[in-house]
């Protein structure tokens, strides 16, 4: 054999391979060296017949092996050419590239917030997708947050803009701060301290009618702030003279209050993505359900006017009345696709532990920690094969 073709490596990866001589016709090989493999950051054990390191350059390596037979103690070296292809790192293959200055809504590619002014703290992060970054798009994805100390509400919402919708972007935008600015309305949170004496009823009777004014709480109050944000979503088709699909978006929102010793969650649910509420352990309390099709990427939208319906409405509002837990979560599909691959797997709490254990490698989920949003951002960053898209957490713990 002339050449001696050694398995691929991978740039950036781990590398090891143990050399088995008679493979290559070199059952007696004698003294031997390398050259080479060091400018590609590996190196050779002569002891154990082992190479090692983490290739740093890409492609065709340029390696030689120096050798002479077990019998040969002098003499020139012959020497053999080695074939060792390092594959490159797919995401060095990821290229970014701005969207046009004139483009209206601009938008910038990341952002984040860390809410430590409650009991409970509130972190959110989202980042553009390596798929728009290449196509020179904008990051379609948004999220507002706000804690009411004077009511003590916890608020979240996080939107998808549709990929096909072209302003889309400005869609989950203002779905998301229409929802902060209507549930945090003087008028909004008088109506939401009705909501009180239900769950004292609800948790004395936990029946079919406790469960129902509760729900119909909500539904003038979670619903009546969804509808706002379609209307204004609505508005500003109107004005950019474009139409309301133009601006599809999803839209996850929750409300949180304390009452006594239990957790009162409420929240609406229209799209893909997840909702969730976690507590170590256990498996975990969904609230609501993805809206997800046939085919991949096809789901519901606020801009959907069935969405309106009554009966629809009421379904997408869900509530949970708890003791504790370690984080409620929203998320939209390109954290969920990534991590829990199905609906299904969203219901498991083996899916939500592997997700919060990769994530607090990275992430210091504490109240004191004042960089959570700066760690959870650079969390998004993680690197799951063939899922590209937009990234965004939204986390109240």
């Amino acid at each position: 054999m002339d050449k001696i073709v050694f398995p691929n490596a991978k740039e950036k990866e781990p590398y090891s391979y143990t050399i088995e001589w008679d493979k290559f016709a070199l059952s007696d090989i004698g003294e031997h060296y390398f050259e080479g493999l060091e400018a590609v950051g590996l190196s050779y054990d002569t002891a154990t017949r082992s190479i090692q390191g983490t290739p740093s350059i890409p492609g065709d390596a340029s390696v030689t092996l120096y050798f002479r037979p077990a019998a040969s103690v002098a003499g020139e070296m012959q020497t053999k050419p080695v074939h060792l292809f390092i594959n490159f790192d797919p995401r060095s293959l990821w290229t970014e590239h701005e969207p046009a200055a004139d483009e209206p809504y601009q938008k910038p590619h990341t952002d984040h917030v860390l809410d430590t002014s409650g009991a409970r703290t509130m972190v959110a992060a989202s980042k553009r997708g390596r798929s728009h970054a290449r196509e020179a798009k904008f990051r379609e994805d948004d999220f507002d947050l706000l804690y009411r100390a004077d009511t003590g509400w916890y608020i979240m919402a996080v939107a998808d803009g549709a990929g096909s919708a072209k302003y889309s972007r400005e869609g989950s935008r203002i779905a998301c701060s229409t929802m902060i600015e209507q549930l945090t309305q003087a008028a909004m949170q008088e109506k939401l301290q009705e909501i009180e004496p239900l769950l004292a009823q609800f948790e004395n009777s936990p029946d079919d009618a406790s469960r129902k004014a509760i729900g119909d709480m909500l539904y003038s109050t979670l619903g009546n702030a969804v509808l706002q944000a379609y209307k204004n979503i609505a508005n500003e088709a109107a004005i950019k003279e474009a139409l309301v699909k133009d601006y599809a978006t999803t839209l996850l929102t929750t409300i949180v209050r304390q009452y006594g010793s239990k957790w009162f969650i409420g929240a609406f649910w229209v799209g893909d993505g997840g909702v969730g509420i976690h507590v170590k352990g256990e498996v975990p309390k969904i609230l609501g359900d993805p809206d997800t099709g046939e085919y991949s990427g096809q789901t519901r939208f606020l801009t959907m006017s069935e969405v309106f319906e009554a009966t629809s409405l009421y379904k997408r509002i869900r509530f949970q009345l708890v003791d504790s837990f370690d984080a409620l979560v929203l998320m939209t599909d390109g954290i969920t696709d990534a991590w829990f691959h199905t609906d299904a797997n969203l219901q498991k709490a083996e899916k939500w532990s592997e997700l919060f254990a990769e994530m607090q490698k990275e992430v210091t989920l504490t109240h004191e920690n004042e960089q959570a949003h700066n760690e959870l951002l650079q969390w998004l960053d993680f690197w799951v094969k063939g899922e590209y898209d937009d990234r965004t957490i939204a986390i109240l713990f």
